[in-house]
């Protein structure tokens, strides 16, 4: 909980990824409040497959894309599930689900989403809401107490809303990649690739 000294702060989570959600229940934890603003229709982040490939820069440029998640359909884990867990939420198997070692990306997924409901994340995050400005509040004169201000957009309602937070958790884990190669983002089968070197 939060200490006398410290007062509970409003605070904006970016994303509902792994990242987005341990963030999202550590601040509860502590006695914060917290809101994750998720682009997407559900938890995951990048571990949302979407089996579409949108129509963009294959560099990965665009400010704002259709189709959020890099993940191709028979991606696997490359790490270990015992390791892949959250230390307090073990990534255990599950008896009807994907029980290798190295399980699919739907089963992590899975995980995900089932760390999301046995901490009661759900009700703190707002879907298809896409951030599109992060900025520190203008006092006009110095002031110790800074604030954010976070503008975002309903994706179904177009509906603009600007909030200021005490801070600003950014939990996207998106870079912009500028070597001239295709982007994993707009990779799904291998069927296009076939007979290249």
């Amino acid at each position: 909980m939060v200490s006398e000294n410290n007062q509970s702060k409003n605070v904006c989570v970016i994303g509902a990824g792994p990242s987005g959600l341990v963030a999202a229940r550590e601040l509860r934890k502590e006695g914060h409040k917290a809101v994750v603003l998720e682009q997407n229709h559900d938890v995951g982040g990048q571990w949302l497959y979407d089996p579409n490939v949108e129509e963009e820069d294959p560099l990965g440029r665009n400010l704002f894309l259709k189709v959020h998640s890099s993940m191709y359909e028979s991606l696997r884990l490359t790490s270990p599930r015992e390791i892949m867990g959250f230390t307090d939420f073990p990534f255990s198997v599950k008896k009807g689900r994907d029980m290798r070692r190295f399980p699919s990306h739907r089963e992590l997924l899975m995980y995900l989403k089932d760390f999301c409901e046995f901490f009661g994340l759900r009700e703190m995050i707002r879907f298809h809401t896409r951030v599109e400005y992060v900025g520190m509040l203008d006092y006009r004169v110095c002031s110790n107490d800074l604030k954010w201000v976070v503008r975002s957009k309903g994706m179904k309602n177009e509906k603009e809303v600007e909030e200021v937070f005490d801070a600003v958790v950014v939990a996207t884990g998106m870079d912009i990649w500028k070597r001239k190669q295709m982007h994993s983002h707009i990779y799904r089968t291998p069927e296009p690739f076939r007979n290249e070197v």
